[in-house]
């Protein structure tokens, strides 16, 4: 009787690790923006809080289940305004973007759905997004890239 038992503790013990470690399993991703143009790159995820991203500098991003992230570019002097778009201006460049984070794949939705089942909705783009680059160099990155020239008035 006794060996019984200690062999449903050989499996029950590790049974429940598994299940409490699957409930708290993450599909959460760490990306990157990056900002290797001249303007002052304001974002927002999920209708969070806005952060600034100098000119040649780059913030980290968690992408997590499927969300939004808003970026504008301005043409606003280094060091004015201090992360407040009001004071830059209207924006030079913008886009909204979605993205999905499922288990280990996070990835901004541009792709064609051809391939949204292999491969996830990054690979075959529909829209054009410059002057952002998007899912590059990994897959969720987004890189802003451009000159002053879009700065100049038109």
């Amino acid at each position: 009787m006794q060996k019984g038992f200690r062999w449903i503790g050989r499996v029950a013990v590790p049974m429940a690790a598994l299940i409490v470690g699957a409930g708290t399993a993450s599909a959460d991703c760490i990306r990157h923006v990056y900002n290797r143009s001249p303007l002052v790159l304001v974002g927002s995820q999920a209708g969070g809080p806005s952060f600034t991203i100098r000119p040649g500098t780059s913030r980290a991003i968690r992408l997590s289940g499927p969300g939004g992230l808003d970026l504008a570019g301005y043409c606003a002097p280094y060091g004015r305004g201090d992360g407040d778009p009001a004071a830059f201006g209207p924006p030079a460049v913008q886009t909204a973007l979605r993205y999905t984070a499922v288990l280990d794949r996070c990835y901004m939705e541009i792709g064609h759905d051809f391939f949204d089942r292999e491969l996830g909705r990054g690979f075959l783009p529909r829209r054009d997004t410059a002057p952002f680059t998007v899912n590059n160099p990994k897959q969720g990155d987004v890189v802003l890239y451009t000159d002053t020239a879009v700065c100049s008035p038109r």
